[in-house]
């Protein structure tokens, strides 16, 4: 019989990818401008990050929720604010898969200033540019998240990428695309190791609209190592849970 420990570990394990992955041929400093101008929501978690969608509740993955290391407490700007539960979407089960891998935080006191995403609700997510946003692992396209390749400076970054595909299960898609693909957007990029629980947020003006949570990534079916050119990564559906999430917070 597997060990709360073990099946975590096995989990994590599936879905490690999550900082941003970058592409290879463009100056990194454009994806660190891009997270100061639209990750106001994103928050780092102990364990890998989520969005403010009120100043007292943050939206974040199941599979970040669960994990020990995620604490019992959020840090912005230096300060330290307490969790005061931990809801898991009630049919999410490390045990099944990733499916219904979405989950809040509510605080003990809200965050005075944050800025607040919307939940998107519509389901014509396909064709949306979005940016992701994150303080893990960070890498390029070309090497991946290789040996000697990554950068563990835990600062934000974003990237930006097109939704080409909707799942049944609950899941948005998005694909890495390399430089010299047509489909390749100037910063494009999807998230890497420590992202887990971030958004793939859309701005309708200057309201940003969070349409996926970052859940997992896939590769292994094309031959493709993690965080290369060409994977395919998954985020959680947001309009799937709208309800979900609008009657937990009330």
């Amino acid at each position: 019989m597997k060990t709360l420990s073990t099946i975590l570990i096995s989990i994590m394990c599936l879905i490690t990818p999550k900082d941003i992955v970058m592409r290879h041929d463009v100056d990194e400093a454009k994806y660190l401008a891009l997270a100061d101008q639209y990750a106001g929501s994103v928050v780092r978690l102990n364990a890998g990050c989520g969005t403010f969608i009120r100043a007292n509740w943050i939206l974040t993955a199941a599979h970040v929720a669960v994990v020990p290391q995620i604490g019992d407490d959020v840090t912005v700007d230096g300060v330290k604010y307490s969790i005061k539960q931990k809801i898991v979407h009630p049919d999410f089960d490390m045990n099944r898969g990733i499916a219904n891998d979405i989950a809040l935080l509510e605080l003990e006191n809200p965050v005075p200033g944050v800025e607040l995403a919307k939940i998107y609700e519509s389901d014509d997510e396909v064709g949306k540019r979005i940016i992701f946003a994150g303080t893990g692992w960070a890498g390029t396209g070309d090497k991946g998240m290789a040996d000697g390749a990554i950068n563990k400076d835990r600062k934000m970054r974003a990237a930006e990428n097109m939704v080409n595909g909707v799942r049944q299960d609950g899941f948005i898609r998005f694909t890495f695309d390399g430089p010299d693909s047509k489909d390749a957007l100037p910063l494009e990029g999807i998230s890497g190791p420590g992202d887990s629980g971030g958004p793939a947020l859309w701005f309708d003006g200057d309201q940003a609209y969070i349409l996926g949570v970052s859940s997992h990534q896939d590769g292994k079916g094309m031959g493709k190592p993690e965080g290369r050119y060409g994977v395919d990564e998954f985020y959680t559906r947001v309009s799937t849970f709208a309800d979900w999430i609008k009657e937990t917070i009330k």
